[in-house]
């Protein structure tokens, strides 16, 4: 049997983090989970996938706090993420994947095979490719960049011990504008293939 490999692949908005993702996927014939997880949230419990969906990677409100029909007194958005920690751990003991953002570098952290990744860019790269994919002006494009941000930030550094962008946190951390996304693509991959023969 191939020797496993766990792929997490934390971003900034408009990094390319998800293309990137993406291309290494493709690259290691492995599969991208995303949309996979809200069926797995679904069968869980009593929540639909366009609710599950909603709710992804959202920190949890500490004003309010939707309970579970269940009764549970768990925040909606909290059950939700440990459905998707879950399904994280359950594919993280046996299959080869890669994962973008939902806290996958602490949830595997004990995983040898798991190599985690953060993909940040320079800020007018990446407002220029939120502009080109939303079709939004300079500012609606930046405060979208924030905002995404500052709920990625918030929803990693509740659930995690390590620091949401923080370089201590990831095995590599890589600049997306200073080589371009097919650069930093073969980047990725060589640092990638030599790191799982040290293992």
């Amino acid at each position: 049997m191939e020797k496993q490999i766990i792929i997490s692949v934390g971003r900034e908005f408009g990094s390319g983090g998800h293309e990137i993702a993406e291309r290494l996927s493709k690259h290691y014939n492995i599969p991208l989970y995303d949309k996979e997880i809200f069926d797995h949230v679904e069968e869980k419990g009593a929540i639909s996938k366009d609710v599950a969906r909603y709710f992804d990677e959202k920190p949890v409100n500490p004003i309010f706090y939707p309970v579970m029909m269940d009764g549970s007194n768990l925040p909606l958005e909290q059950t939700i993420a440990n459905h998707i920690f879950d399904f994280i751990r359950t594919k993280g003991e046996t299959e080869s994947f890669v994962i973008v953002g939902r806290c996958a570098d602490y949830v595997l952290r004990e995983n040898p095979n798991t190599i985690s990744i953060f993909i940040l860019g320079d800020r007018e790269a990446k407002c220029k490719r939120v502009m080109e994919k939303y079709g939004l002006d300079e500012k609606a494009a930046y405060s979208k960049m924030k905002k995404a941000d500052k709920m990625r930030k918030t929803y990693h550094n509740f659930y995690s011990d390590g620091k949401w962008g923080d370089s201590r946190s990831y095995d590599i951390c890589v600049n997306s504008t200073k080589l371009g996304i097919d650069l930093t693509v073969d980047s990725l991959i060589a640092y990638i293939d030599n790191a799982r023969k040290r293992v």
